[in-house]
């Protein structure tokens, strides 16, 4: 991490001697270019110096991941009921056999707990240990997003003072200034536009998925329980539906896809079982 702090700082000193020293006359490729090194190169170096690369690297997994993702609340709870219903008719080895279908994550997770004989109590405590930790790292990207938004327009700024300063080396020449006034305004220009068209939108969309993997996390944390419990399956779809329901009027729960996985083929059991 020293090391790393390190890189930071001596890249962005690099990056504001390149801004002082480039001879920019006019607005074109290297003006823009210019801008997007002091906009974009200095919010990544500040950002460095407070966070580990690899947050970095996680942070845009994360937000392909928030992209690509369908809201898979009904998804999740007909594999609740079907693992309900196979459950009780079936016993555990049936169950163990649907669970091996069910994509990682917390479901998957769950069942195998079941499946490895955890008590009720055991099983509670670390889907929400897990729960947490994974929340964690969501609110740490947020984070990260955020403050990216925030040193976006000061950078701009930055950028604008440089270019001002510079001026003051053409001031005889008004009509040099002309130019090199709308330069400077350029770096002002790139750090509003960066906040508030990528990082702030970026940080929402995160912040949404978080909400709705908070929800899903609820249900199956609630289903699996009941799940565990052999109770009716008609019970469980009810109680779930009726959660999300909650999420979906706070707007937390919006469009559902409807994915299903079925039991194995040895084994004769469906959602309406």
């Amino acid at each position: 991490m020293v090391s790393q702090v390190v890189f930071s700082i001596v890249f962005s000193g690099a990056i504001f001697v390149l801004a002082f020293n480039l001879e920019v006359e006019k607005m074109g490729l290297a003006a823009n270019l210019s801008a997007l090194m002091v906009v974009l190169g200095g919010t990544l170096a500040a950002t460095l110096v407070a966070y580990p690369w690899q947050r970095l690297i996680w942070t845009a997994r994360l937000i392909k991941k928030a992209f690509a993702s369908r809201n898979d609340t009904e998804w999740t709870i007909d594999v609740i009921v079907t693992l309900a219903s196979t459950y009780r008719k079936s016993g555990i080895r049936a169950l163990e056999e649907i669970g091996e279908e069910i994509p990682p994550g917390a479901l998957k997770t769950a069942v195998e707990l079941i499946a490895l004989n955890y008590t009720k109590d055991e099983i509670e405590r670390i889907l929400e240990k897990e729960a947490r930790i994974t929340y964690s790292q969501y609110e740490t990207a947020h984070k990260i997003l955020y403050n990216m938004a925030r040193l976006a327009p000061a950078l701009g700024l930055a950028g604008t003072i440089i270019s001002l300063i510079r001026i003051f080396g053409h001031i005889t020449d008004s009509q040099s200034m002309v130019g090199y006034m709308a330069i400077a305004l350029l770096n002002t220009f790139y750090g509003v536009v960066f906040a508030n068209l990528c990082f702030v939108p970026l940080a929402n969309k995160v912040r949404e998925f978080m909400d709705q993997e908070q929800i899903r996390t609820d249900l199956v944390l609630e289903g699996i329980l009941d799940v565990y419990d052999l109770e009716n399956p008609r019970a469980i779809e009810y109680k779930l539906e009726s959660l999300s329901m909650v999420g979906s009027k706070r707007g937390l729960v919006r469009g559902r896809s409807r994915l299903v996985v079925m039991p194995p083929k040895s084994q004769a059991t469906s959602v309406s079982s």
